[in-house]
């Protein structure tokens, strides 16, 4: 009777401790300061980033299930090639369009809204409203490598799916449905919860970070950010 709980337990573990992981959360985070997304912009793209995270890792691993778990780190080295790739060049075009004068577009925020004569007796401060801060960032993103890294960052927390589920789900699976079941549940749960968590948690930390050098060098921060991680994940150190 013990050992169902002890396995749901054990698929918490396994999904906290990889979606903790900074390529989960960092690149994601980064970016919407640097584009100053909305918190809640923030949530809906790690919240879509962890339910594909978790999809993907249970496609993939049933996928293995059914060929052999003998290929899972052969899967998981190409999984790291091709996502850290993807986070690396990506990086690499945000820094080249910098340096180039491409990597800036036309800010909304570089000039005074106050300085339209509106009359509705409020302030129109920066912070104060979501729909400027997405008005902003929409700007940020006008050029084809911000489009690029609004897709791909999103793309590489959720693309790097977790195979250390396997041997926890194929016990649970000898034990009975109703313990592997519960060990996804738990699984998925715990993996969404922590990518939304440690990714809002860190855009809300970065995003009281208001220098104005941080703005002027949003894409050269990005890819910096893109580049470290994608190298980390090349070289399986994440």
């Amino acid at each position: 009777m013990t050992t169902t709980p002890a396995l749901v337990i054990a698929a918490a573990g396994v999904g906290f401790g990889h979606a903790v992981l900074p390529d989960h959360w960092a690149p994601l985070a980064v970016l919407a300061r640097t584009r100053r997304y909305p918190p809640r912009r923030v949530v809906r793209l790690s919240l879509l980033a962890g339910v594909a995270h978790v999809l993907l890792s249970i496609l993939l691993g049933g996928i293995l299930i059914a060929v052999g778990l003998q290929f899972r780190s052969t899967v998981q080295r190409h999984e790291d090639l091709v996502v850290g790739g993807l986070l690396l060049v990506t990086g690499l075009a945000l820094a080249v369009a910098q340096l180039t004068g491409r990597g800036h577009g036309h800010d909304h925020d570089s000039h005074d809204h106050d300085s339209h004569d509106h009359d509705h007796g409020h302030d129109h401060d920066l912070d104060s409203h979501d729909h400027v801060g997405a008005h902003g960032a929409g700007s940020r993103e006008r050029g084809p490598v911000g489009r690029l890294a609004a897709v791909v960052v999103p793309f590489g927390a959720a693309a790097s799916p977790d195979l250390t589920i396997l041997p926890v789900f194929v016990a649970a699976s000898g034990v009975s449905v109703l313990a592997a079941a519960s060990t996804l549940v738990a699984f998925a749960v715990v993996t969404v919860a922590t990518i939304v968590g440690a990714t809002s948690l860190a855009a809300a930390g970065v995003r009281q970070l208001r220098a104005s050098w941080i703005d002027a060098a949003a894409n050269t921060i990005t890819a910096g950010v893109l580049i470290v991680i994608g190298t980390l994940v090349v070289a399986g150190v994440l």
